[in-house]
């Protein structure tokens, strides 16, 4: 029975003026796997705390061959709450997750679909064929792949997107993760299984604008590489043993040539620029080591990924019932 099931989870956050044609073109391609591979098809959709209208039209989006449930989050606890809320009010079963501006595009998840039935992958994710980002962005993408992966006993796949499809044991697996600082991709990847990627080319967005910025994709990147490398506390040690030997070496050259060859012991300026450039790179390395240690404070305390202030769900229409109102 779960082997049939299907959720096709999808983020909200502030999308009140896409929605609607995403619903509409989402709800065509259920159809689609509904007839095509017998699945029971629900579309979950997960508001973060809108604050434009976007709850109160995704409470009135029309259930078809497939059901419509709704969860609304008390206020914006962030996308990777929002997933992690998407596999624990899922029906059970697979789940694949794609955002709701329209760039994932639903049209995908027929091949999706027939790589989890047909080829039996547990894990099938999207990536980027071709970024057309700025070449900055490129290179500090390339630099936080390149990081996270470092030492690691798997690899995160470079470029690969959210928008995925994990299996039922996938997502019991994904489930069995307890840690309150999620990151998604990183995850998917950690449990194994059986995984395959398709290419593909985001579209555009049907209608605003991005809300992620330069300061929210660095905190995710940041919290993506405390979650899965201890690289940065490594090169912490690393380094300071790179400054303590030749220093140690220069200083003992500093006291011979003084004692045994009379030598005058440099002046201020040399001492000053040392003990600024030391002063500052201690406090850079304190505070990589405090980003760690602030990781496990949140981890300590235990609060709730998120809160959920109300659902709505809305059950599949029976072949009689859709006959009987036209459809």
């Amino acid at each position: 029975m779960h082997n049939n099931t299907l959720t096709i989870a999808v983020p909200v956050f502030n999308e009140v003026e896409s929605l609607e044609i995403f619903h509409q073109k989402l709800g065509e391609v259920a159809e689609q796997l509904v007839a095509q591979f017998a699945l029971n098809v629900e579309i979950l959709y997960v508001d973060d705390g809108s604050s434009d209208g976007s709850v109160e039209l995704m409470n009135r989006l029309p259930s078809g061959a497939f059901s419509v449930k709704t969860v609304c989050f008390s206020r914006n606890f962030g996308k990777e709450a929002a997933l992690v809320a998407a596999t624990e009010h899922c029906k059970k079963g697979a789940i694949v997750f794609l955002d709701s501006d329209g760039q994932h595009p639903p049209e995908m998840l027929p091949e999706f679909v027939r790589r989890w039935k047909v080829e039996g992958n547990d894990v099938v994710y999207a990536v980027h064929n071709k970024r057309q980002d700025h070449p900055i962005k490129q290179k500090m993408v390339g630099v936080f792949y390149r990081l996270i992966n470092s030492g690691s006993r798997f690899e995160i796949p470079a470029n690969a997107a959210d928008y995925k499809l994990l299996s039922p044991r996938a997502l019991e697996a994904m489930k069995a993760c307890k840690e309150r600082i999620r990151f998604f991709k990183g995850l998917s990847t950690w449990i194994g299984f059986k995984q395959s990627a398709i290419e593909y080319e985001p579209k555009e967005r049907i209608s605003g604008t991005t809300k992620w910025n330069f300061l929210k994709l660095l905190s995710l990147s940041s919290e993506g590489v405390i979650s899965f490398s201890t690289v940065p506390l490594r090169a912490t040690m690393f380094l300071g043993v790179a400054i303590a030997i030749p220093a140690s070496v220069y200083g003992f050259w500093i006291v011979l040539s003084a004692l045994l060859m009379g030598n005058d012991v440099p002046g201020y300026s040399s001492l000053f620029t040392a003990t600024v450039f030391l002063g500052g790179l201690q406090l850079i390395l304190l505070g990589v080591v405090g980003e760690y240690v602030g990781h496990m404070l949140r981890e300590i305390k235990q609060r709730p990924i998120y809160i959920v202030a109300e659902e709505h769900s809305l059950q599949a229409k029976t072949p009689e019932v859709a006959d009987a109102s036209g459809r």
